[in-house]
């Protein structure tokens, strides 16, 4: 289980079943009782849920609503999302398949309704601020709380990478409201760095969790050398949002 200060990530290793229910039940309640925001079950080795899986993962889910907090799973297969689809869960559970449609295109012309700009403060303290600062932008759109709670904690995750390589300094924060998405992008002035949107990144103890972290939570994340002249890194965040909320 990987901990971070407003999310916790749980991958189990195998089936959520009666034999696994215990282990995750005494996870679950240790984060509830720690007052954890957002929990994530990555769902990457798990093929099967059984009724009592589905019923603990029913009933945490509405013990962290009730704290204002949200549960959700990842990388969920097929087999995965058809047994929620079974049960009826689907509705009730925050649930995201681990292959995704493409994402639609934006026609070339396609301008933003609404699109903000602000220079990164340097120094680490601020990061709290700049994620407030996201989740207050995105107050002005049309989507749900958890999507926007996901889409500013994927702009903490990426902020934390602008102060790691550079403390922040002369790094950049776009949010732009699309008819059908919003769109993040942290430009830091670090050394550079680049991945392929398919390409799988090796967690370290300290390194790497990030981006798997933002893929998870968002539904397109680009990570580019910038190519504006100026050295460092683009990390381009995609949220769409959901066509009964627009």
């Amino acid at each position: 289980m990987n901990e971070r200060t407003d999310i916790a990530v749980i991958a189990p290793a195998g089936d959520i079943d009666i034999t696994t229910v215990p282990i995750l039940r005494e996870q679950l309640d240790a984060l509830l009782d720690a007052e954890t925001r957002r929990v994530i079950i990555s769902c990457q080795n798990v093929d099967f849920i059984d009724s009592s899986g589905l019923a603990l993962l029913l009933s945490r889910t509405r013990r962290m609503l009730d704290r204002g907090a949200v549960l959700s799973l990842a990388n969920a297969s097929p087999q995965v999302l058809r047994i929620f689809q079974i049960a009826q869960l689907v509705d009730v559970l925050h649930v995201t398949a681990a292959d995704r449609p493409p994402l639609p295109v934006l026609a070339p012309d396609e301008m933003p309704r609404w699109s903000r700009t602000m220079q990164v403060p340097e120094g680490v303290e601020h990061l709290c601020e700049c994620r407030r600062r996201v989740y207050e932008l995105l107050d002005q759109v049309a989507m749900g709380d958890d999507a926007r709670f996901d889409a500013a904690l994927a702009a903490g995750e990426a902020l934390s990478n602008a102060y790691d390589h550079a403390d922040g300094a002369g790094s950049m924060l776009s949010v732009r409201a699309y008819i059908d998405r919003v769109v993040v992008e942290v430009r830091d002035r670090g050394c550079g760095f680049e991945i392929d949107p398919d390409e799988d990144v090796e967690a370290s103890e300290e390194r790497g969790r990030g981006i798997k972290l933002m893929r998870m939570l968002m539904d397109s994340v680009e990570v580019h050398r910038r190519d504006d002249g100026v050295c460092g890194t683009s990390v381009r965040l995609i949220k769409l949002l959901d066509p009964a909320a627009v």
